[in-house]
């Protein structure tokens, strides 16, 4: 850990702390957080993928808010996730580490990992109710079957980013600091509720005004 630190402060990829007049045990705790090319533990990665599909479920609904002027409850789910985030920043965090030090290399990497996870999620869904679309890009910029668009791409790339380099090592550090069996009982309730909605909605998808309208 504290040689993945020291690189990380040689490439800029985070404050040099030890340069600093602050206190030692206070640049430990506050400031030497974000080194992002680390290993995560499953119950920090189950964090990740939830905060991820709630944020992700946010941002859908926020949109619909401006674009309907009510609440849409967005996304094929019921619940207040949409997976496509957290599979997609999952997928980065996970599949990506060996460009972590490299970031314009990671960006493009994310851009491409995150347009095949778009692009067959979206082929997927229609496969499997009936040519059902969710979302369709039609008419936007560099499109491809209405599935996948240049801004889409890019929002998905710059959120990845995000993602990897600062909010992932924070969820990571508050997973530390705070790992007991409340937590892990919590991500296990996580885990059967979204299981369960899964099947229900591969049943009774969510659709309607807003949604697939």
């Amino acid at each position: 850990m504290e040689a993945e630190t020291m690189i990380t402060e040689v490439y800029l990829l985070c404050y040099p702390v030890r340069l600093s007049p602050i206190e030692e045990a206070y640049k430990k705790s506050n400031l030497r957080v974000l080194h992002p090319n680390r290993n995560y533990t499953v119950t920090s990665i189950l964090v990740c993928f939830f905060f991820m599909c709630f944020v992700g479920w946010i941002w859908e609904v926020s949109l619909s808010m401006i674009s309907y002027g009510c609440f849409v409850n967005r996304g094929v789910l019921h619940g207040p996730w949409i997976p496509i985030y957290g599979f997609g920043c999952v997928l980065i965090l996970l599949l990506l580490k060996r460009f972590r030090m490299r970031p314009k290399v990671e960006f493009s990497m994310a851009v491409l990992l995150c347009g095949c996870i778009e692009y067959f999620t979206g082929f997927f869904l229609e496969l499997t109710h009936n040519g059902q679309k969710w979302w369709d890009y039609t008419g936007y910029f560099l499109n491809l079957h209405g599935r996948i668009c240049a801004e889409g791409l890019l929002v998905f790339g710059i959120g990845g980013m995000a993602f990897v380099y600062v909010i992932a090592p924070l969820i990571d550090n508050w997973v530390k600091e705070h790992l007991n069996k409340k937590l892990s009982a919590a991500c296990l309730v996580l885990l059967l509720l979204f299981g369960a909605d899964v099947v229900y909605s591969h049943f009774e998808p969510n659709v309607g005004e807003g949604v697939t309208q």
